[in-house]
Formats: structure tokens, C-alpha cells, sequence
């Protein structure tokens, strides 16, 4: 009976003790690691970036007397074209999948075009004439909608731009203008983010100036000349977002 009550202590501290490691083992073993979670894409922060586009334009210019603003009877339309380039900046504010931004960009390049004016007895003795645009820039808002990591988008706002007009007549005089012109601008375009920080777009936008008038003084005394500027632009271009 001794011997009985002598097993089931061993027993009993035995499985005690066993319980007690196996508690050890247990507390001591590492958990698998905690999962990680990819970065939810956003379109929200600041960027800049850079571009580059084609534009071509339709200039109409038309010649009045300037004592009276007569029309004389001289309208040309001419298309002036070219390359341009540059840099923008912005920022965008991302809720659910509609993106709000405002952006400002500035370009410079060589986009131009001329005219000839046929002589009109007596007024004008006949001559040519170019338009040129080197800088020009705009403040625009961008309203989009994000399909996964592309973001479909419209943009408007006001467009300004240095406007260089020459003038010559047949003897060889010529006369130049520079303006400083307003307008505004419209269109759309399409962005695409490779990371959280990279992205990649392209857009289309129509920019309407406002009516420029010169006043000659030299090539053609007593003659005005007014223009309508307008231009279809496309460009390509990268953002760096922060």
C-alpha cells in the first residue's frame, strides 16, 4: 500500500513537471510575422514635373484705319505652329475615387506662323506679317476620376502668353509688338501612376486669347492691326508626387 502511495506522488510531480515545460515550450515559440500590407495607392500630395507637346494654332488678323478704326478690307488667316516644352506643379486631393487638384505650368518654344497682305490702293501698300509665341503659361483646376492606378481628368483655367508680331511692307520697313495676352484654356487628359511617386500623362487642351490690337507707326502709319490667337495643344509628360 506504501509502495502504491509512493507511484502516485512520482506520478502526480511528473506530470506536473511536464505540464510545467511544455508551458515553457509553448511561451517561448516565435508567432508566424505580422503581415504586410501594400501601400494604399493615392493621388493626394504635391508634384512637379515636366513636359513636352506639339501645338498648332488659327491666328485671324484684320486692318483697320486707326483715326477711325475703318475696316479696310484686309483679313488674313494663317495657322502658326511648333514644339514646346516645360515644367508644371500642382497638387491633388484624392476622396474616394474623384481626384480635385489645382496645377500651374509654364513652356517656352517657338511656335509661329505668317501672313502677306496684298496692297490696297491707296491705303496700304501691301507687306507681311508673323506672329510668334515663346512663352506662355497657365493656372488651371483638374477634376478626375481614378480607375485603379489611372486617373481620367478635365482641366480649365486661365492661359497667358507673351505674343510677337512683326510687320513689314514691300520698301522693307518693318515694326514689331510685343503683348502680354490673357485667355483661358480647356481639355482633358489621362494619368497614369507606375508607383505611389511616378507617373506618366498625356493631354489635349484648346487655349483661346484674347483679341490683340497693334498700332502701327512705322510700316504701316495709320493702320491697326487686330488678332484672335487660338491654338490645339498636346502634350506628354512625367510627375514626381511627394
Amino acid at each position: 500500500m506504501r509502495g502504491f502511495r509512493h507511484f502516485l506522488l512520482a506520478a502526480t510531480l511528473l506530470s506536473a513537471s511536464s505540464g510545467a515545460m511544455a508551458a515553457d515550450l509553448l511561451s517561448t515559440r516565435k508567432g508566424p510575422p505580422p503581415m504586410m500590407m501594400p501601400p494604399v495607392m493615392t493621388w493626394t500630395g504635391f508634384y512637379v514635373g515636366g513636359q513636352v507637346g506639339y501645338s498648332s494654332g488659327v491666328d485671324t488678323t484684320k486692318e483697320f484705319l486707326t483715326a477711325t478704326m475703318g475696316y479696310v478690307g484686309l483679313k488674313n488667316r494663317f495657322d502658326p505652329d511648333g514644339f514646346v516644352g516645360g515644367a508644371h506643379v500642382g497638387a491633388n486631393y484624392q476622396f474616394g475615387a474623384f481626384v480635385a487638384g489645382i496645377e500651374g505650368d509654364i513652356e517656352f518654344g517657338k511656335v509661329k506662323g505668317g501672313f502677306t497682305d496684298p496692297p490696297v490702293a491707296p491705303f496700304n501698300p501691301g507687306g507681311r506679317g508673323q506672329t510668334e509665341i515663346d512663352t506662355q503659361g497657365s493656372l488651371r483646376l483638374r477634376l478626375g476620376y481614378a480607375v485603379g492606378p489611372a486617373l481620367f481628368y478635365a482641366t480649365g483655367g486661365l492661359a497667358v502668353a507673351d505674343i510677337k508680331s512683326t510687320y513689314w511692307n514691300w520698301p522693307g520697313t518693318s515694326e514689331s509688338f510685343s503683348k502680354t495676352a490673357t485667355g483661358y484654356t480647356i481639355g482633358g487628359g489621362i494619368e497614369y501612376a507606375f508607383t505611389q511617386s511616378l507617373s506618366a500623362r498625356v493631354e489635349y487642351r484648346f487655349t483661346q486669347f484674347e483679341r490683340i490690337q497693334n498700332d502701327s507707326q512705322q510700316a504701316f502709319p495709320g493702320f491697326s492691326g487686330t488678332q484672335e490667337p487660338r491654338y490645339h495643344t498636346g502634350r506628354a509628360g512625367v510627375s514626381y508626387r511627394f
